[in-house]
């Protein structure tokens, strides 16, 4: 109804509203994904009594590429590629007219979630078969999958990360952009995981997650925590240090009068206050206190998002507006029922996976 509403009455605003939080939860389901997919390559047992909270994530996808397809009605609001006249007359854009041809960019999108939501369908697939079947087999083809997934996932969330979210400034170049945005999908995903698993235990459910579950969850999220503030001040040195006209744009923008205090608060909200909370061990056994820090990391991976996004829109200053909410709210119940549908129709626990054993005995030392 926010979106509806809002096309009437401010469609630009809305249309980047729109861009956010479709952004926020397809990241929650590629995160999980991805988190899914390293633990069957490593071998991992710690987390099967995790999996199903991740695969719950990874069933959202399926929302998420109806939503990739209602978002590509708006491009002509949101990116000003789609401006032939701009494209044809500006010396930095007009070698790109082929590159952002309109059905190029949509298949470059689709191509990505056709392997997003096939990987995430036989993925899950066979672990829920496998609570019927038991065995080996099915895990040795979860290996598999899970390593041609890679393969494949890595060059195209590259390129659809830069089409999604770099392009709203066709004429800025950065070679390390798609490995921010993975790097906080993978930090909002372990924070929305770990959030997940206490309201489960809070109605009763996974009481086989002990404060050793927890340690390593809190672990994965203080080093994705780290990594996304290495690659953030990664790219910022290394255009500072350059100084090329081309690719200052997107700080200069940043750094005005109107957005300098949330490019300061950003990072001490998604680095520097989850860095100091999680650091004693007590942080991260202690489930309650946990949550918390990972709610922490959740608000801030939203304003990231809103930081990358909405200067395009409004770049002289900072405005929040009730197209924001209301469609994060619109979005966080499509979330949820995605979720709640996917644990409902499975065991929350993959009852008959050879590493089971492994998370119900799992002590860190």
């Amino acid at each position: 109804l926010s979106f509806i509403a809002g096309l009437f009455m401010n469609a630009p605003r809305t249309w980047h509203a729109f861009l956010l939080n479709h952004t926020l939860f397809m990241g929650l389901g590629i995160g999980a994904l991805f988190f899914l997919v390293i633990h069957y390559l490593a071998f991992a047992g710690w987390n099967v009594g995790v999996r199903r909270v991740t695969e719950s994530f990874v069933s959202y996808l399926v929302f998420a590429l109806l939503f990739q397809i209602v978002l590509y009605f708006g491009v002509n609001v949101l990116y000003p590629w789609t401006n032939q006249e701009l494209m044809a007359t500006d010396h930095l854009l007009h070698g790109k007219q082929g590159y952002f041809a309109l059905p190029f960019y949509i298949a470059r999108g689709l191509a990505l979630f056709a392997v997003l939501v096939f990987f995430g369908w036989k993925l899950l697939q066979n672990s829920t078969n496998q609570d019927e079947e038991g065995g080996t087999e099915l895990l040795a083809r979860q290996k598999t999958l899970s390593a041609l997934f890679l393969v494949l996932f890595a060059p195209l969330f590259t390129v659809f990360s830069v089409d999604l979210l770099k392009s709203l400034d066709p004429k800025w170049f950065s070679t390390i952009y798609g490995v921010y945005v993975f790097i906080g999908f993978v930090q909002a995903s372990v924070a929305a995981v770990i959030i997940t698993i206490r309201m489960m235990q809070r109605h009763g459910y996974l009481q086989n997650i002990t404060v050793d579950h927890f340690h390593d969850l809190g672990k994965y999220l203080l080093g994705f925590t780290i990594f996304w503030a290495y690659i953030g001040v990664s790219q910022y040195l290394l255009i500072w240090y350059a100084n090329v006209p081309e690719e200052i744009t997107f700080y200069l923008l940043r750094q005005s009068p109107g957005w300098v205090w949330m490019s300061i608060l950003l990072p001490m909200l998604r680095f520097l206050l989850p860095f100091a909370l999680l650091l004693p061990r007590m942080a991260k056994r202690t489930p309650a206190y946990l949550e918390k820090v990972a709610l922490l990391v959740l608000v801030a991976g939203w304003l990231d998002l809103f930081w990358l996004i909405m200067p395009y829109y409004s770049p002289e200053k900072v405005t929040f507006s009730f197209w924001d909410i209301g469609l994060f709210v619109g979005f966080l119940g499509f979330f949820a029922f995605a979720v709640r549908r996917f644990l409902s129709r499975h065991a929350t626990v993959p009852v008959k996976d050879p590493f089971l054993h492994e998370t119900l005995h799992h002590h860190v030392m």
